[in-house]
């Protein structure tokens, strides 16, 4: 499977026309009419055309957490109503947030400390939500976890494992980073045992992590992975059965943690010990979109909203790590103007 250099090149609704729209290194060349295009691609053009540079002006704080409870945001998804849940990666809790920024427990969990809570996904149709969950002395394990707030384990991995960012595709099977290991894991749709879907041969340490975050590009035809002792995002190719091909670097001389893609095909890199996110086009050139100069501190994911405007808007986790006195965990918005690529189970 080749990278889609074109974002666009998913059919767009037309009547009878012939016409496309061209993007090329997000500078737009030529536009031509489309009847019926849709009105967040519209958005997405004209912010192409107006405005090719993003600025931090844009950034916004959104909700803070307590630094004296230890509450570090670890990583984030977002369901269709807009709402975020949040992982506490010290405090064995996921916190639900509402569009207007009131917050709550969503779900606790039993683990000592040291125990790390980690990545998330949400499936659409069921509200189920998947949270990866590393117990202290225990094996690390994927809770799902029901509307009604019960859960029950999805998968449980071998010894030694840590479990960091998790995506699903479309039918609903779940791949995972594992920082200590090196490997990716994949887990079918009905939960069960876990099988490595790629060996990255890149086995790290909770403070020194390998693989860190995985997402797939808009046609789910690459898998990408960071991994952030080695400053490098790695393309996968998928095949039709939906196996893994041979890795390829797509970037590195970057410090990535988790990240998330818009529907143009570029990416956004939360990295986390240079405090900012960067945006990597689907070239592999890179912007720096905001930094510690705009208020960030350690930065662990990123993920744009998913009902109305807030398709527009991206979601930016930020935290002293390891805590400290002068740490002020949050959740930063910054408006991108260009509509996110969704991170769920679709409905």
């Amino acid at each position: 499977p080749r990278f889609v250099t074109n974002p666009l090149e998913e059919p767009l609704p037309r009547d009878g026309t012939k016409e496309k729209l061209a993007v090329k290194h997000l500078k737009v060349h030529r536009v031509t009419t489309c009847m019926r295009m849709p009105g967040l691609m519209v958005l997405a053009v004209a912010a192409l055309l107006l405005s090719p540079s993003l600025k931090a002006a844009n950034l916004t704080t959104f909700v803070t957490f307590d630094p004296a409870r230890l509450e570090v945001p670890e990583n984030l998804t977002v369901d269709e109503a807009n709402n975020i849940y949040v992982s506490l990666i010290l405090n064995n809790e996921v916190r639900k947030i509402t569009p207007d920024g009131a917050q709550s427990t969503y779900v606790t969990f039993d683990g000592a400390p040291g125990s790390l809570t980690t990545g998330l996904a949400i499936n659409d149709d069921t509200g189920d939500l998947f949270v990866a969950f590393n117990p202290a002395g225990q094996n690390s394990v994927i809770y799902v976890v029901h509307t009604d707030h019960s859960k029950q384990v999805f998968a449980t991995f071998p010894a030694g494992a840590i479990l960091n960012g998790l995506t699903p595709d479309d039918d609903g099977n779940l791949y995972v980073a594992d920082s200590v290991l090196g490997v990716v894991w994949r887990v079918g749709a009905t939960g069960g045992a876990p099988a490595v879907w790629v060996d990255l041969h890149a086995p790290g340490a909770p403070q020194l992590p390998g693989p860190n975050g995985v997402k797939f590009d808009k046609h789910q035809r690459n898998l990408y992975v960071s991994v952030s002792f080695q400053g490098t995002i790695y393309r996968v190719p998928v095949d039709k059965a939906g196996n893994a091909g041979t890795p390829a670097v797509f970037v590195s001389n970057i410090p990535p943690d988790d990240f998330a893609f818009d529907r143009l095909g570029n990416l956004y890199v939360a990295t986390q010990p240079a405090m900012s996110v960067v945006r990597v086009r689907p070239d592999g050139t890179m912007e720096t979109i905001a930094s510690a100069a705009d208020g960030l501190q350690n930065t662990t994911a990123v993920r744009f909203g998913r009902h109305a405007d807030a398709k527009l808007d991206l979601y930016i986790l930020s935290a002293q790590i390891p805590p400290g006195s002068d740490s002020h965990p949050a959740i930063f918005k910054l408006h991108v103007g260009l509509p996110g690529l969704p991170v769920s189970i679709p409905r």
